[in-house]
């Protein structure tokens, strides 16, 4: 849960056998009532039919509108960003908080610079990389995450998300996998090349960057949240290959996860890549959560993927964002009723969109989803 005891200033979380067991008791608990959304997640996680299938609209920046801040005070200030956060699940609905700001804040803290746009995401200034040549790989150093500007932030964001959710919402941390810091301040074209043809120098500013990345998990973790959230976006065949995956990101993503569990929290993954390569993702970071864009390189269908993966993990995502963009309310909630009919029998799903929900984007569709999940989604699945 996310108000967790200290003893001697270390925090004290329960036992995945604790966790497990509990997640049985709020199954029996949701056939005759409804849980919180906290008790719902973990019901799903571990492979248990709560009452009603879990939700998110993950919504991230597009929250900033309903509390009227602007898109640089929510990219800076971790109590704005909390209070639009909270804000989204209380007037939408939601079972799951995050601490996710954008896919640029590590990097910043390495010194990319950075632009940050009156109405839409932070992103780096694409004419500046920091890894301008092969060269550069060298000059990243290791720092503290604590003590930095925008990691700083989404430490603050998570104490701040973890002591106003007490019991009630599930908190999760998130971190950019290693690539993906790295591909924001070199280009990701220009990064899968010198993975081929620099393939050390590109390893160097890894494994500082994996440094640096475990002690801001450790940190995440010591702010009381429930599970962080990885990010692994170039496992997938819009990424890299499979054995260069391994390579450049797969080694260093479960020093990652190994940290989260390490700490007693839950590992989650995120992967809006085309055909992630779920298999090895497993293998490597053994979450207990996976959010996907679209089915895995060897799956053929949604059915497919929940036969083959639906015991191992609990799957989430999937409802396209150019669908949230182009399709209305009522169709929405139609592709989110299939989507619980093929994958939510027997428990480990999650209704959510496949990666972050537009941040400009009319916020119809996201309350869609959300409705459809608690319309259609209650146990057992019809």
């Amino acid at each position: 849960m996310s108000v967790y005891p200290r003893i001697g200033g270390k925090l004290i979380r329960p036992t995945m056998g604790m966790m497990k067991a509990a997640s049985g008791l709020f199954r029996l608990h949701g056939k005759v009532g409804e849980l919180l959304p906290l008790e719902r997640v973990l019901c799903t996680a571990f492979h248990k039919e709560p009452d009603r299938v879990p939700v998110t609209h993950f919504l991230l920046g597009a929250a900033r509108r309903l509390t009227g801040i602007s898109y640089e005070r929510f990219s800076r200030d971790p109590e704005m960003a909390a209070d639009a956060y909270i804000a989204a699940n209380e007037i939408l609905g939601g079972d799951v908080l995050y601490t996710v700001i954008d896919l640029s804040v590590e990097a910043a803290d390495f010194g990319q610079e950075m632009v940050y746009p009156q109405y839409s995401t932070a992103h780096p200034e694409y004419g500046n990389p920091l890894i301008a040549s092969p060269g550069d790989y060298e000059r990243l150093e290791v720092f503290d995450p604590r003590k930095s500007p925008r990691m700083g932030m989404g430490i603050e964001l998570g104490r701040i998300l973890s002591k106003k959710a007490g019991i009630r919402y599930p908190v999760m941390g998130f971190v950019f996998g290693p690539l993906g810091v790295l591909a924001m301040m070199r280009g990701a074209q220009r990064l899968f090349v010198d993975c081929l043809k620099y393939p050390e120098r590109v390893k160097v500013a890894l494994e500082t960057i994996t440094e640096v990345l475990v002690d801001y998990v450790r940190a995440q973790c010591d702010t009381g949240v429930d599970a962080v959230m990885l990010d692994t976006l170039f496992g997938s065949q819009s990424g890299i290959s499979r054995e260069l995956w391994v390579k450049m990101e797969g080694v260093y993503a479960k020093r990652i996860a190994d940290e989260i569990r390490r700490c007693g929290a839950l590992v989650a993954l995120h992967n809006c890549g085309t055909g992630p390569y779920l298999d090895l993702q497993l293998e490597y970071m053994e979450p207990l959560i996976v959010s996907l864009a679209d089915v895995p390189d060897d799956c053929r269908d949604l059915a497919d993927t929940k036969a083959k993966y639906g015991e191992r993990v609990a799957l989430a995502g999937f409802i396209p964002t150019d669908s949230l963009c182009s399709e209305s309310p009522a169709r929405i909630m139609e592709k989110a009723r299939e989507q619980i009919r093929v994958m939510a029998p027997g428990g480990g799903f999650v209704l959510a969109p496949a990666c972050e929900y537009p941040p400009n984007l009319d916020l119809a569709n996201a309350l869609a989803v959300v409705r459809a999940a608690q319309l259609y989604g209650r146990y057992p699945i019809k």
